[in-house]
């Protein structure tokens, strides 16, 4: 049995080491700025689709926006703020492929979109399904940023592609679209969190895996 002296000891060296403040992941402070940069991304789309004339450049904001927005949706993923069952269901998002037949030309890493035209089939598009970390991760990681307007074949919107995908497709977004993507980030709610230790075979034995389930 540890003495009255060691007790006060060991309450010295614990005070010696400092505090660490801290608390739980909270979904409304990444929800909140999602929810404003999806209301800069329809803003400044419709500036550019409107050629309205502003005192800054919309494709400009329209980039920055575009990439908080992306930081926002991953940051809900990886910090379990969304639930399980949104989390591993796919989204509806339209592609435009890659053109067969066509020498590829890289655009210059100084633009955000060129060679579109030579690059990919815009006569087209088809729609898909991509789980929520797939669409956030190549919008974060965008190469091509881009609005289309004017188009006989395909609506007014969004182009948008990684490094990594841009080589194969391109998603399309009209402004409904691509809000209702941010929305379903938005919409979804987690209710009950639990989170615990857990070996890969489901039986608790030590402290060095964790599970989190999130509905």
């Amino acid at each position: 049995m540890m003495t009255e002296e060691g007790i006060q000891a060991r309450i010295e060296d614990a005070r010696k080491m400092g505090s660490v403040g801290s608390a739980d992941w909270q979904s409304y402070t990444w929800k909140n700025e999602l929810a404003e940069q999806r209301r800069r991304i329809l803003l400044h789309l419709e500036e550019v689709l409107g050629e309205a004339r502003t005192e800054h450049n919309p494709y400009h904001m329209l980039e920055r926006a575009i990439g908080i927005a992306a930081v926002c949706m991953r940051r809900l993923i990886e910090c379990r703020l969304v639930t399980d069952r949104f989390r591993d269901t796919p989204l509806e998002v339209y592609e435009i492929g890659v053109k067969k037949d066509v020498e590829w030309r890289e655009p210059f890493v100084s633009r955000t979109a060129s060679e579109i035209f030579n690059n990919y089939d815009m006569t087209a598009r088809r729609l898909e399904r991509r789980k929520p970390k797939v669409i956030s991760d190549k919008i974060l990681h965008a190469r091509v940023i881009g609005v289309l307007s004017g188009s006989a074949y395909l609506p007014d919107g969004l182009l948008i592609a990684s490094d990594t995908q841009s080589k194969t497709q391109l998603f399309h977004f009209t402004s409904l679209e691509i809000g209702s993507i941010f929305g379903a980030f938005l919409d979804d709610e987690v209710r009950r969190a639990y989170d615990g230790y857990m070996d890969s075979g489901g039986k608790v034995l030590g402290t060095q895996n964790v599970f989190a389930t999130r509905d």
